[in-house]
């Protein structure tokens, strides 16, 4: 793992995941699964079940819970999720600004590589004031396999024209490391997401965040 104290040289664009990572929504996305759980299956699960596999496609998460109830898993969890998603959703503090840094003053372009669906993606970037740093959005249905698998990385950079070498990407979930490692970039663990963070290490991720205006000091 590299010391955050060591600036990167040479980075040429940066992609992140959403959810957990840019933008706030883990008690949301919590509140959702516990709402669905209790509802369809009767069962109250801790927040680690619930979240054990956050960052991957939501109906890949609730065939872990019911593969036989997934369809009524994913309506009782969408119900939840968007009557209370507008009001409960913030970007972590920094955001903006270490964005606003990355875009202007680094001219790095940017982008999302996210398990979540493109609509509400986009919502929940403009509700943030976050979507017009992304010159390209990779979602739920941009890809045909999903973290950890590496298509949807590879995707984003072959859409922003950009190399893994020269690319990092940064997120909160192990599925987002094993996903950048596997396609090849420098991949950064935001510790502020609700994965633990020896399971974010064992990840193998090149650097740690505990904050994302750490990348003030990780880059060159």
């Amino acid at each position: 793992m590299k010391n955050i104290n060591e600036p990167l040289d040479g980075i040429a664009c940066i992609l992140f995941d959403l959810d957990g990572t840019l933008i706030d929504t883990v008690d949301l996305i919590h509140r959702s699964f516990d709402h669905a759980v209790r509802t369809v299956l009767g069962r109250k699960l801790s927040k680690a079940e619930l979240l054990q596999n956050m960052g991957r496609p939501t109906a890949v998460q609730m065939k872990n819970f019911s593969e036989a109830k997934t369809d009524e898993l994913l309506k009782a969890y969408n119900e939840h999720n968007l009557a209370e998603h507008d009001r409960q959703i913030s970007a972590y503090p920094g955001t903006m600004e270490t964005l606003d840094w990355l875009k202007r003053a680094k001219e790095l372009p940017l982008g999302i590589v996210t398990s979540k669906k493109r609509d509400l993606c986009l919502r929940g970037l403009e509700i943030t004031g976050l979507l017009d740093y992304f010159a390209v959005v990779i979602a739920m249905e941009d890809t045909t396999r999903h973290k950890p698998d590496p298509e949807p990385v590879l995707s984003a950079l072959e859409k922003l024209g950009q190399e893994p070498v020269d690319s990092v990407f940064i997120g909160d979930s192990p599925f987002d490391i094993v996903s950048g490692n596997r396609a090849g970039l420098i991949t950064g663990a935001a510790l502020w997401g609700p994965f633990a963070a020896d399971l974010l290490k064992d990840a193998g991720p090149d650097f740690e965040l505990r904050g994302l205006e750490q990348l003030r000091t990780v880059l060159a």
